[in-house]
């Protein structure tokens, strides 16, 4: 009988994929792996990450994707913010894909989540999460380019503070957010009762107001430290966040040559707003100039 025949059942091909990850992996620490073999091996990581994707029912536009070159010169890895998927950063892949660029959109694991849990896994977890993501670029041994938008700014951001990236890009990012009143006392709650603001705000959206606020605070606070140069973009006519963020980063970073830019229009997502296409070409432009130079 021709077991080849056999199909596999859903555990069992996740077992299989699972096993030649060990094995390679396995391999490669033992001696360096040829380039195609440490393409396959990112390969079988993200089959692996959307057969996750799939049994948790996540939207076919909503998945993490990956376009992936065989002889890369550089890797981007795009995080989406805090209540968006990969799916705002299509057009953007492409785009750095087609100069030659392997490039990963990932789908954080607080965007996967459902119902009460949306929103509810700590910036801690998903900032690991987004370290073994950028582990598994890095087997490609290629500069490796980060960009964030609006809260994916912070998160890569703090990436960045922990891994060596050769650029930053930040899109609206929200290090100084505009809060309610109502959000105000609630996080001036925290810090003065914070046993009280923890029982009054189980289960409600201050606890994820004060885990993101945290996590801006600690991202605005290490700006200085960034190794990496940085491009950060903003709109005026944006209405979810003032542009008090870029000001946060001109401050923080001083004349170090990042670029800064505010434009006139193209709302909070920028790469799907008026100025896409500009902002688009700023950002390949931007990761192209921090490019090792040839010869």
């Amino acid at each position: 009988m021709d077991t080849h025949a056999v199909p596999q059942s859903r555990k069992q091909q996740l077992q299989n994929m699972t096993n030649t990850v060990w094995r390679l992996e396995r391999l490669h620490r033992e001696q360096a792996l040829p380039l195609a073999e440490r393409i396959n091996l990112l390969r079988t990581h993200y089959e692996i990450q959307r057969m996750k994707e799939e049994d948790l029912q996540i939207p076919e536009r909503d998945r993490s994707f990956l376009y992936l070159q065989e002889q890369p010169t550089a890797a981007a890895l795009l995080v989406p913010g805090g209540h968006s998927t990969p799916a705002q950063y299509f057009h953007l892949g492409r785009h750095l894909y087609r100069s030659g660029m392997t490039v990963y959109g990932v789908l954080l694991s607080n965007e996967a989540a459902i119902g009460e849990q949306r929103g509810g896994v700590p910036w801690q977890h998903t900032i690991a999460e987004l370290e073994m993501e950028y582990e598994r670029l890095a087997l490609l041994d290629v500069p490796i380019h980060l960009v964030g938008s609006s809260f994916g700014g912070i998160l890569v951001t703090l990436l960045a503070l922990r891994r060596e990236a050769r650029t930053v890009t930040l899109l609206s990012p929200p290090f100084r957010p505009h809060l309610s009143l109502r959000a105000r006392s609630a996080l001036g709650l925290r810090l003065v009762l914070p046993w009280l603001f923890e029982r009054m705000v189980k289960r409600s959206p201050h606890r994820w107001l004060a885990d993101r606020f945290n996590a801006m605070r600690e991202a605005r606070g290490r700006l200085g430290e960034l190794k990496a140069p940085l491009l950060a973009i903003h709109a005026r006519d944006n209405e979810e966040l003032p542009a008090e963020g870029l000001k946060a980063i001109r401050k923080a970073r001083g004349d170090r040559g990042d670029r800064i830019l505010e434009l006139d229009e193209g709302g909070h997502m920028l790469l799907q707003g008026a100025a896409s296409r500009r902002v688009q070409k700023e950002i390949l432009d931007f990761i192209q100039a921090a490019q090792p130079k040839k010869g």
